[in-house]
């Protein structure tokens, strides 16, 4: 066992020669197994173990010998009571949630660069079945990750049998918990009824199953790549072109586009057969914002851009914009125009000019006409979505008459004429383009 956990940790990149590896030990089977392993092919560990006091004396006997077993190793043991008084429902989740966070704050605390856990090949098939019974897509169908975040689960490859034969061969105790004997958890349901029951029909059930795991899996980072490359990022948020996808599947497709940003197939049919452009759906962290061809994510609550003030001509550097004014030439060998770089009448703008965001009131005079628009009505008909907009900046004079707005047009009356006699030279640049 040993040498093929060596292979699978190597295979997978899971530890690296200077990591310190935090164990999760229960004094089950499985944890006793990962942490002796682990240990014995040279990995530098420290073992936690979490007393949630559910089983009476039981609970303290389990940390009790957990503690032992960390001195037998000789490696730090890390304890934690989890509650005065269990949660009244839905103790399993409150439970895996305890231990995470605590097992984060040890990393922080002790600098531990990972975190294992005894999760095993019986585990993931168990996972699968259960996923399947409350449903799921694709991403449910593959089991357990190999490594999520700093969290790894290097016995991903073995099986009971596996791990039974190294405890033997090693002599090594366990605790037993006698809630893995009853029926009262659905796992256990799968694992003492639905699991042997497949090994009765074909002998190889499991190990076939796994196999197919493997292949959801790397069908399942398929999509991914697949949806990534239709996610375009506009500053800090997404924009998304609904179009480039099939019509009969535009719906999924979004879905797994947004999924890694937290919204779930409701919210995205729900995006996908609104009619209009505006309708809004609300994640964690995003909100998703129609457009005509498409879906833009806008963060929540962003931290506004502070005014750029620019008192004369000169090269300005602020916050990933770099914006430069210099005195031009004669109009004769100079263009006026829009996008990055444009030329204006200089004796119409005064100083101090102002680069911000742009805002809803914002009425501007593009180049060509005698009146004055929205600019946000103004940059919808140019095709502009919620992402887009929301990263367009503004360029006023003194008085704060919108000049320009950069990458989309100048205004009118700061235009160069054929009376023109001084012209100030613009440039734009998001930095990194």
């Amino acid at each position: 066992m040993r040498q093929q956990l060596l292979d699978f940790i190597r295979d997978h990149a899971l530890i690296h020669p200077d990591d310190k590896v935090l164990v999760a030990v229960s004094g089950g089977r499985d944890s006793i197994a990962l942490a002796h392993a682990l240990h014995t092919i040279g990995i530098k560990i420290s073992i936690a173990h979490m007393n949630y006091r559910l089983r009476g004396e039981a609970s303290e006997d389990d940390a009790s010998f957990v503690e032992a077993f960390s001195k037998e190793l000789g490696v730090a043991y890390h304890q934690k009571i989890a509650w005065d008084s269990a949660p009244k429902t839905n103790i399993q989740e409150a439970a895996r949630q305890a231990r995470y966070e605590h097992f984060e704050h040890l990393c922080v605390k002790h600098s531990y660069d990972k975190i294992a856990t005894a999760h095993h090949f019986s585990d993931k098939v168990e996972s699968l079945f259960i996923n399947l019974i409350r449903g799921t897509g694709i991403h449910g169908l593959h089991g357990i990750p190999v490594q999520r975040g700093n969290i790894i689960r290097p016995l991903l490859w073995a099986d009971r049998s596996i791990i039974d034969t190294y405890l033997s061969e090693h002599g090594l105790q366990w605790r037993e918990d006698e809630s893995n004997a009853k029926d009262a958890y659905l796992r256990n349901r799968i694992r003492h009824h639905l699991v042997p029951l497949l090994n009765e029909l074909d002998i190889e059930a499991v190990q076939k199953l796994g196999g197919s795991m493997d292949r959801l899996q790397a069908d399942a980072e398929a999509i991914d790549a697949m949806a990534t490359k239709a996610v375009t990022l506009v500053g800090p948020h997404i924009s998304i072109d609904l179009e480039s996808f099939p019509a009969e599947h535009r719906a999924t497709w979004l879905y797994h586009c947004l999924r890694p940003f937290g919204f779930n197939r409701s919210q995205c049919s729900d995006l996908e057969q609104a009619k209009q452009s505006g309708k809004k759906v609300e994640g964690s962290q995003y909100v998703a914002v129609t457009r005509k061809r498409g879906v833009d994510l806008l963060v929540k609550d962003p931290e506004a851009m502070p005014a750029l003030r620019i008192e004369g001509p000169g090269t300005f550097h602020h916050h990933g914009i770099t914006v430069e004014l210099r005195p031009a030439g004669s109009p004769d060998n100079l263009t006026s125009g829009a996008n990055v770089n444009v030329t204006l009448d200089a004796a119409r703008l005064a100083f101090p000019l102002t680069l911000r965001n742009v805002n809803r009131t914002d009425h501007f005079q593009p180049l060509g006409l005698d009146y004055e628009v929205v600019l946000m009505d103004y940059l919808r008909e140019k095709g502009a979505g919620p992402a887009e907009i929301a990263e367009t900046f503004v360029l006023t004079e003194a008085d704060g008459r919108i000049a320009w707005v950069p990458e989309v047009q100048i205004a009118q009356w700061c235009k160069i004429e054929a009376f023109t006699t001084s012209i100030l030279s613009l440039s734009f640049r998001r930095n990194g383009d």
